[in-house]
C-alpha cells in the first residue's frame, strides 16, 4: 500500500505550517515577554515600590517558597503539572494538563527558580497544534502539534536553525518522520517572521541568545585546542553531576511532592543569600535560567566568586531539575559551561574566554541533553560574536560531552519517578 502523502496533501501540510508557526511564534513570543516582566516586577519593581534599594535576603526568600506553595496549589488541576524537566521534551501532551503545566511554569521561572522556559514553550506551541487540528485524525493531529511546539520554541532560541538542528537530529533516531522536516523549517521560518517582522509590520523582537562582552577570537592556537578538551570534560562532568543531582532528589519529590518542591525553594533561598551576602554575586547568576547572569558572569575576575557561582548554580540546577518545578533544562546548563570556561581563564589567563565558553557551553548541553549537533550549534551561535575561529571548540565541546552522557548512561538507572528522557 502506498503510503506517500499526495500533492495536495503536502501543499495542506505547508500551509498549516505557516499558520502554526505564526500562531506558535506569536504564543511563544508573548509567554516569554511575560516571565521576563514578571521577573522584573516581583524582583527590581515591587521592592523599589517598597521603599528597597534592592531585593534583600528575606524577598529572595518569601518568593520562592511562593513558588513552591503556588505549584503545590497548581498540582491540583487536572494532569498536576505534567512531567518534569527530566523527562525531556514533549511534543503530544494531551490539552487538559496543559493549564496547569503552564501556570507551574509561571510560577517557576517568575518567581527565580533556576529552570529555562524552553518546555513550557513547547507545551503551550503543541496546545495550540492540537487546537488547531482539533479535527484532523490523530496522526495529523500529532503532525501539527509538533510544527506548533517546534514554531514556539523558536521564539526563545534567537536563531530558527537551533530548533532545526534538534528536529534533524530526532529525526535522525526515528523520534520524527522524516517528511515532517520541511515542514518543521517552514513553521520556523514563519515563527521567525513574528518576531524579526515584515514591511511596516513590527515584530515581537528577537530573543537575545549570546554571551555578551567575550573578545575577538581570529586565530587558533594548538594549545586552545587542548585547553579546550580539559575545559569540556569539566563543563560535562559539572551537568552531569547536576542531572544525577537532580535524579537522586527526585526520588525524593517522588514520594513527597510537597516536601519537595518546599525543601528545593529553601535549598535555592539559603544558596542564593550565601552567593549574594557573602560574596557579592548578582542575584542573577544564581537563581533564573542563566541567560541574563551570563554578561556579569563573564565580567568576574575573582576565582572565589566564579566557584562560588559554579558551584552554587549547579545546586539550584539540581534541585529545581528533580523538586517538582515545571521548567526546561537547557539555559542553566550552558550557563554552568560558561561559568567553567571563566573559571579556567582565570586561572590561566593566556587561553582565549571566548573559545573555552564555546566548548563548555556545547559540552554541558550534550551532557544534558544528548543532542551532540544541536549542542555544538548552540555553542557556536551563543560565542558567534567572537568570530568563526570558535567553531571548532564548540565541536569539541559537544563531542566531549556527549561520550560522558554515553558512559554515564550505562552505569545509572533514570528513577521511574524521573523517567527517561522522551522528545515526541
Amino acid at each position: 500500500m502506498d503510503t506517500t502523502p499526495s500533492q495536495s496533501q503536502v501543499l495542506r501540510l505547508l500551509a498549516m505550517s505557516i499558520i502554526l508557526g505564526v500562531l506558535g511564534g506569536t504564543a511563544g513570543s508573548l509567554l516569554m515577554a511575560l516571565v521576563d516582566h514578571g521577573q522584573e516586577w516581583v524582583f527590581i519593581d515591587l521592592p523599589r515600590a517598597w521603599g528597597l534599594a534592592a531585593a534583600p535576603w528575606w524577598w529572595v526568600l518569601l518568593m520562592l517558597l511562593a513558588s513552591a506553595a503556588l505549584v503545590a496549589v497548581i498540582r491540583r488541576l487536572p494532569g498536576a503539572t505534567g512531567t518534569g524537566p527530566l523527562t525531556g521534551f514533549h511534543f503530544d501532551d494531551p490539552l487538559i494538563i496543559v493549564p496547569s503545566v503552564l501556570l507551574a511554569a509561571l510560577a517557576t521561572l517568575i518567581l527565580g527558580i533556576s529552570l529555562g522556559p524552553e518546555a513550557p514553550l513547547i507545551v503551550l506551541g503543541s496546545a495550540i497544534g492540537a487546537i488547531v487540528g482539533r479535527r484532523a485524525d490523530p496522526q495529523a493531529r500529532k503532525a501539527l502539534m509538533l510544527l506548533g511546539g517546534v514554531a514556539a520554541i523558536g521564539a526563545v532560541f534567537g536563531n530558527p536553525f537551533i530548533s532545526a538542528f534538534m528536529i534533524l537530529e530526532f529525526a535522525a533516531v526515528g523520534m520524527v518522520p522524516a517528511m515532517l522536516i520541511t515542514p518543521v523549517l517552514v513553521a520556523l521560518g514563519a515563527s521567525y517572521v513574528t518576531q524579526i517582522g515584515i514591511g511596516n509590520i513590527q515584530g515581537f523582537g528577537v530573543h537575545s541568545l549570546s554571551v555578551p562582552g567575550l573578545p575577538a577570537y581570529t586565530s587558533i592556537q594548538g594549545r586552545d585546542l587542548l585547553v579546550a578538551v580539559v575545559i569540556a570534560i569539566v563543563a560535562g562532568a559539572v551537568a552531569m553531576a547536576a542531572r544525577e543531582g537532580g535524579l537522586a532528589f527526585a526520588r525524593f519529590a517522588g514520594r513527597r511532592a510537597i516536601a519537595g518542591l518546599f525543601t528545593a525553594a529553601l535549598i535555592t533561598a539559603a544558596v542564593a543569600i550565601i552567593a549574594t551576602s557573602g560574596f557579592d554575586v548578582g542575584l542573577n547568576q544564581i537563581l533564573f535560567s542563566g541567560n541574563s547572569g551570563m554578561g556579569d558572569l563573564i565580567t568576574q575576575t575573582s576565582i572565589t566568586a566564579v566557584i562560588v557561582i559554579l558551584v552554587g548554580k549547579a545546586i539550584v540546577y539540581a534541585v529545581a531539575l528533580g523538586g517538582g518545578f515545571r521548567g526546561g533544562p537547557i539555559f542553566p546548563a550552558t550557563f554552568l559551561g560558561v561559568a567553567v570556561a571563566v573559571l579556567a581563564t582565570l586561572l590561566l589567563p593566556e587561553d582565549s574566554v571566548s573559545a573555552m565558553a564555546a566548548a563548555g557551553i556545547a559540552a554541558s548541553a550534550a551532557a544534558m541533553l544528548k543532542l551532540p549537533a544541536t549542542s555544538a550549534l548552540l555553542g557556536a551561535v551563543l560565542v558567534a560574536g567572537a568570530g568563526a575561529a570558535i567553531a571548532p571548540f564548540a565541536i569539541i565541546g559537544a563531542t566531549v560531552g556527549f561520550l560522558i552522557r554515553i558512559v554515564v548512561d550505562r552505569k545509572v538507572t533514570v528513577p521511574e519517578s524521573a523517567g527517561e528522557p522522551a522528545t515526541t
